[in-house]
């Protein structure tokens, strides 16, 4: 069975993040996505924010295998969001305890964030 892992992030039509950004980031998610589900992995990106709340991903978690958690870089690199970050803590370990919670540096390659937890699926 797939290793399942939960991207979550902010919506990118979200105020944080500039008009001129924003194709540019769907690009690189969807090129994310595809690259993650070669190496094996069951790889979904979902977007929530302060104001919408997390109700949508806890009932992701809820419903859908998650071994792990991986926060995205416009919420773990902006300090405003860092309480944005604990509620997103604090959901995946009410939902799902036993998930992984990784954070997202953009000076780390997602599928080596990745590894160092559930190492390479193409073994």
């Amino acid at each position: 069975m797939a290793v399942s892992i939960f991207h979550i992030g902010l919506p990118l039509d979200h105020p944080s993040i500039s008009v001129e950004e924003r194709t540019k980031i769907a690009k690189r998610l969807s090129d994310l996505r595809e690259r993650m589900t070669r190496a094996g992995y069951k790889y979904e990106i979902t977007h929530a924010s302060p104001e919408t709340g997390l109700d949508g991903f806890k009932h992701q978690l809820r419903t859908q295998p998650c071994d792990g958690v991986l926060i995205g870089g416009a919420v773990v690199g902006d300090p405003a969001m860092s309480y944005f970050m604990e509620q997103i803590i604090d959901a995946t370990h009410e939902v799902v305890p036993k998930a992984k919670i990784m954070f997202y540096n953009h000076s780390v390659d997602v599928l080596a964030i990745v590894e160092r937890w559930f190492g390479s699926r193409s073994d």
